[in-house]
């Protein structure tokens, strides 16, 4: 029988500590798991030091499962969707930018018409362009070269002389 209540008082425990994971509580679902794995830890050493020690070690190896598989799933629950930023995709070629001109700048070169540290403006083909400098700062009305394009983001190089 007082196997029984153990195995209760630790599911239960163990119960509570995943549905802290799902539902917002503010700790108090973390606070009832805790007195009902305490409860069951006491009451099993009570017993003898044999069931104290089992029901310690199956705590201590079920515990770190459960959050593991709770945190996978947690994205995939209806409160997770809600608070789990999705992963950016990599942006497409259609969807890089609202401004067309800019989408074939790659490899194009130009001349700096500030200092880019690192951001800055430059000229390219004849169209005024905000630049972001790659690496090191470009002083003003230097040669440069469009390294890449992502998103409104048009990365710089110094051309070398």
């Amino acid at each position: 029988m007082e196997y029984l209540l153990i195995g209760i008082l630790l599911a239960a425990g163990l119960f509570l500590l995943l549905m802290e994971i799902f539902i917002p509580s503010y700790g108090l679902l973390s606070v009832g798991a805790l007195g009902f794995l305490t409860g069951g830890l006491v009451l099993a050493f009570q017993m003898n030091m044999i069931a104290g020690i089992v029901a310690l070690v199956l705590v201590l190896i079920l515990l770190p499962i459960e959050i593991a598989l709770g945190v996978k799933f947690f994205p995939r629950t209806w409160i997770g969707r809600r608070i789990v930023m999705e992963a950016r995709a990599k942006t497409e070629r259609t969807e890089r930018s609202s401004d067309e001109a800019i989408f074939d700048l790659e490899g194009r070169e130009g001349t700096t018409l500030s200092a880019c540290r690192p951001s800055g403006v430059a000229q390219i083909d004849g169209q005024r362009i905000d630049v972001v400098a790659e690496g090191m700062m470009i002083g003003a009305n230097r040669p440069i070269k469009v390294v890449s394009v992502d998103g409104n983001r048009v990365v710089i190089r110094e051309k070398e002389s």
